[in-house]
Order: structure tokens, then C-alpha cells, then sequence
């Protein structure tokens, strides 16, 4: 099922032993769109850190209660390698932390789904934006859904919005889809759906996502409604709207 990470902040994280504590962020990597870390708020228990917990460490979540069970101690939280609030997650710092937690590095590798995966939809792997940025200096391949939520939006014929939110398949963490809002850009003000293969390139610099289709092609596009089931019927209507506009391009 997709889920929306704008509802998933918030919601409880309780290790094995305690303490509880709040979804506050989620990082992904870039390369593949992929949730790696859910950054957690542990109140005054540990209020001058970031704590990460990786994904690898999450448990199936009670999603009517709001609640992720982590396979984690108190102690192992505690002695988790430091992660100042000013920081950048480095590669150096996650192979550290993976060492801590005696997990495998997730790179370099393409996409690999879990033995016994059941199939995707829609199929993997799926093709990221580009990136266009000058911080290739930068030890990082993380990027913060907190910080790309609100990168505007721009077609071919101008701005068309901005990212509201990212679905994500509750499966693999794999983030599949982008809601666009276009109240503050577009008369017709509605949110409505892309997909991460529809995006052309993303400027972290310029805070900026392009995609290569016009504004017309979006305000044709099925709405998103929270409201109404994100069920199969309905992703196969968007993608066979953005197929045949592809098609026709």
C-alpha cells in the first residue's frame, strides 16, 4: 500500500525497552529514492542529538495506533555514534553507524529487492530525476524529506507548484509517487500526482524540480484525493494517462 511520509511524522517510535518517541524526518538516497533513516524526537531524553534509526530496524507498524515497534534497546540507541543537530549524515558517518548496528552497506549497488519480495507496483526499479547541484564536495548521498518538502515545481511553460508530500510503497520504502499542490500557482487548485520517473531533474541549490511536460498535460492528470483509496484501479489510470502522454510526445 502507499503510504503518505506527511501522515507518517508524528507517529509513535518505542524501542524495546524504551524510551517512546516521535517520527520528526525521514532521510532517502538519492540515487535511488529509497527511505535509509527515520530521524526520531526523543524529548529531553536525548535533546542535544539527532538520533537516527535505520529502517532496516523498524518493526511491521500498527498503522490504526500510529505506532512503529523498533528491534533496538535503549543501550544500542545510546551508543549510537553522535550526530550534532548541525551535521551532514556522511558516508563516513553511516559506515560508522552501520558498523555500530553490524549492518550491511546498502552501496554501491543498484535496486535489489528483499528475497521473497512479492511484485511491485508500479515495477522496480524506478527511474530518479537527475541531479542538478554544485556540492559535489559534499560526503552524502542523503537528502531530507523536511527539506525537499516544498521544492517548487517547473514545466516547460513555467511553475506549476510545489512538493507537498511523497507516497511511499509501505513494502520496500520505496518512494514512488510526488503530491504537487498548485493552489498558490495554478487557477484550478487542486493537488495532483506524479511519479519519480516522470521527473526530469531536481536542483537541490535552486530548490527546484523540473519535469518535461506542460501545464495543461498536469491539470488533466487524476486528482489526489487523501480522502479516497489510493487502490491499484487508480494508479493504473495514472499511469496509462502519463503513458499516452508520453506516447504522444
Amino acid at each position: 500500500m502507499k503510504r503518505s511520509l506527511k501522515n507518517l511524522k508524528g507517529y509513535t517510535i518505542e524501542a524495546i525497552d524504551g524510551p517512546k518517541g516521535k517520527v520528526k524526518d525521514f532521510l532517502f538516497d538519492e540515487d535511488l529514492w529509497v527511505i535509509r533513516y527515520v530521524e526520531v524526537d526523543f524529548g529531553n531524553i536525548w535533546n542535544d542529538r539527532r538520533v537516527l534509526i535505520p529502517r532496516d530496524y523498524l518493526g511491521i507498524p500498527d498503522w490504526d495506533d500510529k505506532h512503529f515497534p523498533v528491534s533496538l534497546n535503549r543501550s544500542q540507541i545510546e551508543k549510537c555514534p553522535r550526530l550534532d543537530e548541525k551535521m551532514t549524515v556522511s558516508r563516513e558517518y553511516e559506515m560508522e553507524m552501520s558498523r555500530h548496528y553490524n549492518l550491511d552497506y546498502y552501496w554501491p549497488s543498484g535496486y535489489v529487492a528483499h528475497a521473497g519480495a512479492p511484485m511491485y507496483y508500479p515495477g522496480r526499479p524506478l527511474n530518479p530525476p537527475s541531479r542538478i547541484f554544485h556540492e559535489d564536495q559534499l560526503d552524502t548521498s542523503l537528502r531530507s524529506f523536511n527539506e525537499v518538502r516544498g521544492y517548487k515545481i517547473r514545466a516547460t511553460d513555467g511553475k506549476l507548484g510545489q512538493v507537498e508530500d511523497f507516497l511511499i510503497d509501505d513494502l520496500d520504502w520505496q518512494i514512488v509517487y510526488l503530491i504537487i499542490d498548485t493552489r498558490k500557482w495554478m487557477p484550478w487548485s487542486r493537488d495532483v500526482i506524479l511519479s519519480i520517473d516522470m521527473l526530469n531533474s531536481i536542483s537541490y541549490m535552486d530548490q527546484e524540480v523540473t519535469i518535461d511536460l506542460e501545464s495543461d498535460q498536469i491539470r488533466e492528470a487524476p486528482e489526489y484525493d487523501p480522502s479516497n483509496p489510493f487502490d491499484m484501479d487508480y494508479e493504473r489510470a495514472l499511469r496509462e494517462y502519463y503513458q499516452e502522454i508520453l506516447e504522444l510526445k
